[in-house]
């Protein structure tokens, strides 16, 4: 696999083109679903209708067999369920895109259908973002196409290539505006959110995200802080880098295994399966592995290690911007159920300023709750043998951690030698993880 730092033109160009299927008269886009059973196509919706068998061909001009093919009831998208396909390496993009930002089209047009060689039929037309609009996207064909040299990108893959790698953003499926304005070149998509509300509808597995396949696609975006007037941070970075790739040596040790493994118990509250492929989730998972090691200092970071941190030390995520403390009483009960007496509790959400960890009054007013006698009859919610365990339970959330001992000792960590930083680091992070 290509290192991200590494990529060229030329690898983002392959890279967009092997994904890119041929679907009867139209193009569609390879993407992995969270499963090992079945992988996607996804395309417009009129390239599979009035069909009742389905042509696909990959990059290579071999035949794909259709499983099964879903359609949207109102939106020209549709989702076509095809054999495991292991190779698939797309990411979906994340965010917003900025007005004008350079976007690529890839597809098989119909003006390439004459090319004897098949990895020759497929193009990349340059085009700009326009509008993004109800999960409908506009896009402007770099010096305009026509009609006749669109024919057959429908269901093309529109991708934007923001830091040097492509990433999808949508399905192209119609020329923009009434007939006198398509010298302009602008085409409609649809968002990759359509395609999930329709896998969603039929129950099926969700669109898997690439960044789930290896924790090294996550690297870079782990403790991204910065603080003006010093290099200590990139300093830190670079050792906590180091940890990273110790981490990463092991092969057992990725988001996808890991995903497998804890599945809802990764979240809080467990219903919000959606999280499961929050790109935070995994980041922040990712920085927890990071600072366990860094306090434990094992022989070697590996699977082994990890799992036995489980009655230990756990993290759970949640995509709500509400102070987590509100959720206290809920997360002492997952304590209760994953740790040993004495577990550690980290937690990561999208509150904006979050508490480090909940102050002694916090604590007892949760433990008095749940330990009072219920109105009906005398048994306590926990028994008493359960107080001191529950007691014992320790909770911190990670990016207030980062803050407390990063940023707000960073007039400590600037006045000592850097050979000095990890292990400071592990005092001020073990006072609250330990």
């Amino acid at each position: 696999m290509i290192e991200r730092s590494k990529f060229s033109m030329m690898d983002i160009y392959q890279l967009m083109n092997t994904h890119a299927v041929k679907v009867n008269g139209g193009s569609g886009v390879l993407v992995s679903a969270l499963s090992h059973d079945y992988s996607y196509v996804l395309t417009a919706g009129h390239v599979i209708r009035d069909h009742q068998k389905h042509e696909i061909l990959n990059y290579r001009g071999d035949k794909i067999d259709a499983i099964q093919t879903y359609s949207h009831p109102d939106i020209d998208c549709a989702v076509i369920k095809v054999p495991y396909e292991a190779a698939i390496n797309l990411e979906l993009h994340i965010g917003e895109i900025p007005h004008e930002a350079s976007l690529m089209m890839v597809g098989y047009p119909d003006t390439r259908n004459n090319e004897t060689d098949f990895d020759k039929k497929v193009k990349q037309q340059s085009a700009s973002f326009s509008s993004f609009i109800e999960d409908e996207i506009v896009i402007r064909a770099t010096e305009g196409v026509d009609r006749e040299m669109i024919e057959g990108f429908s269901g093309a893959g529109v991708y934007y290539v923001g830091d040097g790698y492509p990433r999808l953003i949508g399905i192209e499926y119609s020329m923009d505006g009434p007939e006198s304005e398509w010298y302009l070149g602008n085409l409609k998509c649809n968002a990759i959110r359509c395609y999930e509300e329709l896998i969603e509808t039929n129950s099926l597995e969700p669109i898997r995200p690439s960044f789930l396949e290896c924790f090294s696609r996550l690297r870079d975006k782990t403790f991204n802080y910065d603080v003006p007037g010093t290099k200590v941070i990139s300093h830190i970075k670079e050792e906590f880098g180091g940890i990273i790739d110790e981490i990463l040596e092991d092969e057992l040790v990725k988001p996808n295994l890991i995903l497998n493994k804890y599945k809802a118990a990764l979240l809080f509250p467990e219903k919000q399966h959606s999280s499961l492929l929050d790109i935070k989730l995994w980041i922040s998972y990712l920085e927890f592995m990071t600072i366990s090691v860094l306090l434990d200092d094992p022989t070697k970071a590996d699977s082994d290690y990890f799992s036995g941190l489980d009655k230990k030390r756990r993290m759970v995520f949640s995509n709500s911007k509400k102070n987590w403390i509100y959720d206290l009483r809920g997360l002492f009960k997952i304590a209760d159920s994953m740790l040993d007496e004495g577990g550690v509790l980290v937690i990561d959400n999208y509150e904006p300023s979050p508490t480090v960890i909940p102050a002694d009054f916090q604590r007892e007013s949760v433990l008095q709750n749940i330990s009072r006698p219920k109105v009906t009859g005398s048994r306590l919610k926990i028994n008493q043998g359960s107080v001191s365990k529950y007691n014992s339970f320790n909770f911190a959330h990670i990016r207030a951690l980062h803050r407390r001992c990063l940023i707000e000792r960073i007039d400590e960590l600037h006045n000592a030698e850097p050979s000095e930083y990890l292990n400071m680091l592990r005092e001020f992070y073990n006072v609250y993880v330990n």
